[in-house]
């Protein structure tokens, strides 16, 4: 991550006491995981990666899964386990560097909601690396990564935009993707473009 970015997260998460004070903050899940999961046979073991404040673990907990979340940030990890508590959820939280962080068992499902467009591309090798230790043959993944319009869709603060072909094909072959759903969002702040198109992956894992 560059440290501006880096800058910026530190200062977002230290104003933040509850999951609302963070900007990009969302009650809702995002469609695509919650229609992963319920095409799912039964609950299992989820992975939530960049987990933020950790409202989608908490979602997937409540489904029954059994979730890790991981975050760089001790901020976002203290919020997790306050939402964790007041809940009585079992999640395990992890502050780690994703890109570095191996885990025991592969998961069942893996969610990313803006972790590796945080990384720099840089990083991209070293964490598909990860997502395939961490994610079992017929796992699910599902991914929001910040998409790229055209060549001026380029903003020196926050998300890496990305063309939707560069990200398949860094998780291709061994991810096939099932569903795409571009979203346009606005009302985001100055320094950050004011738009952005979010592009909203479905894969599965081959094998």
């Amino acid at each position: 991550m560059a440290d501006q970015n880096r800058k910026v997260f530190e200062r977002l998460y230290s104003r933040a006491r509850r999951p609302e004070d963070l900007p990009w903050h969302s009650s809702q899940p995002p469609p695509l995981l919650v229609e992963a999961l319920d095409a799912r046979a039964a609950p299992g073991s989820a992975l939530d990666v960049g987990c933020g404040a950790g409202s989608y673990s908490i979602y997937m907990a409540r489904r029954g899964y059994r979730v890790t979340a991981v975050d760089f940030m001790p901020q976002a990890v203290a919020l997790l386990e306050q939402q964790a508590t007041a809940e009585g959820l079992d999640i395990t939280p992890v502050q780690a560097d994703v890109t570095t962080w191996a885990a025991d068992e592969p998961f069942d499902v893996v969610l990313d909601v803006g972790c590796l467009h945080s990384l720099g591309r840089e990083r991209h090798g070293a964490y598909k690396q990860r997502l395939l230790q961490w994610l079992a043959p017929g796992g699910d993944f599902i991914l929001v990564h910040c998409g790229k319009r055209g060549w001026w869709d380029w903003w020196p603060i926050g998300p890496d935009r990305t063309y939707r072909s560069t990200i398949e094909g860094l998780l291709a072959p061994e991810l096939e993707l099932r569903d795409y759903r571009p979203q346009l969002l606005t009302g985001m702040p100055l320094f950050m473009g004011r738009s952005a198109l979010a592009g909203r992956y479905w894969l599965r894992r081959t094998g």
